[in-house]
């Protein structure tokens, strides 16, 4: 008969020695997780379509708690290359969002400084 797999850190995957006592419960020594010993819940399937949903709608709702969007982007890439690494043990990963400029379908867009600089040339009535 096969032993129990070892537990494993839900956040980073490391497996964990089982308390000692009745603890309900064990901190990673990796990731500082405290990890919950209670029998796993059944894994809810998700996909893509929803996730990129909830990542839609969790971006809205931290633009319209007034976060700076570079800080929005700034967090996002973190999770990103954290995943990534996560997913490529041993390989230390960057996430780049390169700016490849103006899409053709869509008109130019000026900058507000831009803007601002065409209207304090102009002059009213003029």
């Amino acid at each position: 008969m096969r032993d129990a797999p070892s537990p494993r850190c839900a956040n980073c995957g490391t497996p964990l020695d089982p308390p000692e006592t009745g603890d309900l419960g064990v901190t990673c020594p990796v990731c500082q997780l405290f990890n919950t010993l209670a029998p796993p819940l059944p894994e809810p399937v998700i996909s893509i379509d929803v996730l990129e949903a909830r990542l839609s709608d969790l971006v809205a709702q931290a633009r319209a708690s007034g976060l700076p969007l570079d800080a929005i982007v700034h967090t996002l890439r973190d999770e990103l290359e954290f995943a990534a690494e996560l997913a490529s043990g041993g390989r230390d990963l960057c996430v780049q969002i390169i700016d490849l400029g103006p899409r053709a379908d869509l008109p130019l867009r000026q900058s507000s400084r831009e803007v601002s600089m065409m209207l304090r040339g102009r002059t009213a009535g003029g």
